[in-house]
């Protein structure tokens, strides 16, 4: 009677099978990883193109592009409306035009409460906290980090701000921002705005308001109690830059430990969320190197460029090395610098 036959592999065979597999994975995986990376990047410049189509309708609704806020003092409150006299920053005031209009309601009244020395309800400063921690992905680049809640590091003694006295300093977690709005291209630093009093909002002076500003300081679109009306933009609204991403060093990504990202992301104007076009846009790991400077600066995690949206809602690639002088054009709003056939090796 035959013996019956075994089928199988062997040893060798088996090793055989899991190398072709490893080869085959390894080179299959870059492609994947490639393929992630250029939906995130999508991902990005749709975030942008988003943020430039929501100021234009605050522009149609209100006149006027959202205001920069008052300062890193303060954030966002519904009840002080959308011009100068609204604390918080472009972010804050963008909400309802990105969807998120009962976002922007939490909170509303901490302003006044605090001004008239009557304690805000419990159920007001639980909005507020809930305003402050609920992060917005539209907000966020998904190639740079994830919209979570980061640290909040600041330097408020009193806590973020006038009117969010319950985060404090390494015990509150907010939602940040990877976008700059343009403030111009000559740089007067953030701004910590009015203490909370009425007398001294009324008696402030304002960076945004001083003989400063007639020298343009703030030449940009959006900054310090801004009221920029489309026709302002006297150089062409695509020749004009709205918003870019911000510079940061990979370092901080998560930690909150550098002024230039340890606000909330609707803190009124400060270098968190406001960008000079003093210097070109910078990659993220060339700032890895303490001699390049990132604060208050544009720049990107992309090795191809600076993802920016001009004012009328075009989104560029801007390449790290562009001429100096021509992002310095662009980032003002101004007729004189104006060169339209360099529009500075930014692409479409």
């Amino acid at each position: 009677m035959p013996r019956p036959r075994h089928t199988g592999f062997t040893l060798v065979e088996l090793l055989v099978v899991i190398a072709i597999i490893g080869m085959l994975v390894a080179l299959l995986l870059p492609a994947v990883q490639a393929a992630r990376e250029s939906a995130r990047r999508a991902t990005c410049r749709l975030h942008l193109r988003d943020l430039a189509l929501a100021s234009l309708n605050h522009e149609s609704a209100h006149g006027r592009l959202p205001t920069g806020g008052w300062g890193y003092l303060w954030v966002g409150d519904a009840e002080l409306g959308y011009d100068k006299g609204q604390p918080g920053g472009w972010a804050f005031n963008l909400l309802e035009y990105l969807e998120e209009g009962p976002r922007r309601e939490l909170g509303a009244g901490m302003v006044n409460a605090i001004l008239d020395r009557t304690p805000p309800s419990d159920a007001t400063r639980q909005e507020m906290s809930q305003l402050l921690s609920t992060p917005v992905p539209m907000l966020m680049c998904p190639s740079r980090r994830l919209p979570i809640t980061y640290p909040y590091t600041g330097s408020g003694a009193l806590g973020l701000a006038y009117n969010a006295p319950d985060c404090l300093r390494d015990e509150c977690f907010v939602v940040r921002g990877d976008y700059r709005a343009n403030s111009g291209n000559l740089n007067d630093g953030e701004q910590t705005g009015p203490s909370a009093r009425r007398k001294n909002i009324a008696a402030y002076r304002w960076a945004s308001e001083s003989n400063a500003f007639k020298t343009s300081v703030y030449n940009g679109v959006i900054f310090q109690r801004s009221e920029v009306r489309m026709g302002m933009i006297t150089d062409g609204a695509s020749h004009t830059l709205m918003f870019a991403e911000k510079a940061m060093s990979p370092k901080i990504y998560t930690t909150g430990l550098h002024s230039s990202d340890d606000q909330c992301v609707y803190t009124g104007h400060d270098q968190d969320n406001q960008g000079w076009a003093i210097w070109p846009p910078v990659w993220d790991y060339e700032v890895l190197d303490s001699n390049v400077t990132f604060r208050r600066r544009f720049g990107s995690v992309h090795r191809t460029g600076c993802h920016a949206v001009m004012c009328d809602a075009s989104v560029r690639t801007i390449a790290y090395d562009i001429d100096p002088l021509v992002f310095f054009a662009i980032g003002s709003r101004e007729e004189e610098y104006r060169d339209i056939d360099l529009l500075y090796r930014t692409q479409q």
